[in-house]
């Protein structure tokens, strides 16, 4: 016998209780694998933990969380400062893929700040000079999503045991659905005989809960007799 479960939520992490519980053949192995996954791509790269432009020491601009290209974070900027008659220019090299940026006044990087995404290490930045980023820009935080399937074993992130089912990256812009249906089901080995509970979290290359700012997430589980 098989079973499909179906479990939706708005959050990365969703449950599904089963009463009665599910008894599986104590005599015999189960494997469980991913059918399908869907969400919307709403996958933020600022967010509360980074959405600060500290500018003359002491003043500050919140950007609202959201998922913003280079150009996109240049623009809101320049709106808010121009209302103070601040000149400001943040643009990308795509060879080098370092950002650079030019000002009229001084500008603070630091914890809580857009400095990270921009490439950028802790530091000031003087004003009337041509500033690049000591890195890259990571304007892409989630480089991997990760399904995480609380009665399945067998894979590792990191070099630790986890119970990820299945590894993919969005190929759709933000704003749009992800659907996630992979050709080849992998089937990991199940952990109990008895299922009361399955709790499915929606995690990062780091293991890091992805945010998906409350839209909803559905995932569909086959599990089934493993075959001798």
């Amino acid at each position: 016998m098989s079973y499909s479960f179906v479990i939706s939520g708005n959050s990365a992490i969703i449950t599904a209780e089963f009463n009665p519980p599910i008894y599986l053949d104590e005599n015999s192995s189960h494997v469980i694998g991913l059918i399908n996954f869907e969400t919307f791509n709403a996958i933020p790269n600022i967010d509360e933990s980074n959405n600060l432009f500290i500018y003359n020491f002491n003043k500050q601009i919140i950007i609202p969380s959201g998922s913003y290209e280079i150009d996109d974070i240049n623009k809101l900027l320049q709106k808010e400062l121009d209302k103070e008659n601040l000149s400001f220019n943040l643009f990308p090299n795509n060879n080098t893929l370092r950002t650079h940026i030019k000002s009229t006044f001084p500008i603070t990087f630091k914890k809580g700040t857009i400095g990270n995404i921009l490439g950028f290490k802790d530091q000031e930045l003087i004003q009337n000079k041509e500033h690049i980023s000591d890195l890259p820009a990571e304007i892409i935080r989630v480089n991997a999503i990760n399904i995480d399937c609380s009665i399945a074993e067998g894979s590792y992130l990191n070099g630790q045991p986890v119970h990820i089912i299945h590894q993919f990256f969005p190929s759709v812009s933000p704003g749009y659905k992800i659907i996630e249906s992979p050709q080849n089901i992998i089937y990991f080995p199940v952990t109990v005989k008895v299922i009361d509970k399955i709790i499915i979290k929606i995690v990062d290359q780091e293991g890091d809960i992805v945010n998906f700012r409350g839209e909803t997430v559905t995932v569909r589980l086959h599990l089934k007799k493993l075959e001798e």
